[in-house]
């Protein structure tokens, strides 16, 4: 094929491939640059070995302040559930408290701690009384006798709180896994 020609410059274009013009000197292995102080390695490799230590240095001195603040965040969040789970006690053995008002003014009333779950929840319609077992901070589970009322509730924390009056206006505290007014007959605690 001829080669071809610009159309405005009068240039000749030809189709070939070259790599340029060739080399003014060829390269020469294993001899040191012009002007060097005759070193056999490259300086650059003590740079790169030295960054290569520093980042090692960083990333530890990072990763160390990561653990530490993990176990900050880790600590926080414990501290936070403790401080959760007192809040659904507290709410759990205020409806304790309440159950047991209902029972104390009852048994002034009557001279006797009732057994009947319609008087229990017409004296205060708020407080969700059952002969079963508790179920939440809203459901306290009861047992009477002539001489003693027991109360339970559990809280969302899940511990069971327990409460016991007799006749004589003793209070004792209780806690344990089964959550029933049967169970709070046997509180004998000064407090939780």
């Amino acid at each position: 094929m001829p080669p071809a020609r610009m159309a405005d410059t009068g240039d000749v274009m030809d189709d070939g491939f070259n790599f340029g013009d060739p080399a003014k000197r060829p390269a020469r292995l294993g001899r040191s640059r012009p002007g060097g102080t005759g070193r056999a390695f490259d300086l650059r490799i003590v740079f790169v070995a030295v960054g290569l230590l520093l980042a090692g240095a960083l990333a530890f001195v990072f990763l160390r302040g990561a653990d530490t603040a993990g176990k900050q965040v880790a600590d926080a969040e414990t501290d936070t559930l403790a401080q959760v789970d007192k809040a659904y006690d507290a709410a759990a053995k205020a409806s304790v408290g309440r159950a047991i008002v209902v029972a104390q003014t009852l048994h002034a009333e009557r001279g006797t701690f009732t057994t009947d779950l319609a008087t229990l929840t017409a004296f205060d319609p708020s407080i969700h009384f059952t002969s079963g077992a508790s179920i939440g901070p809203d459901s306290v589970s009861y047992a009477a006798s002539d001489s003693a009322f027991g109360a339970a509730v559990r809280s969302e924390s899940d511990a069971c709180w327990w409460v016991r009056i007799d006749a004589s206006g003793v209070t004792t505290y209780g806690s344990g896994s089964t959550c029933t007014g049967q169970a709070a007959m046997a509180a004998d605690g000064p407090a939780w």
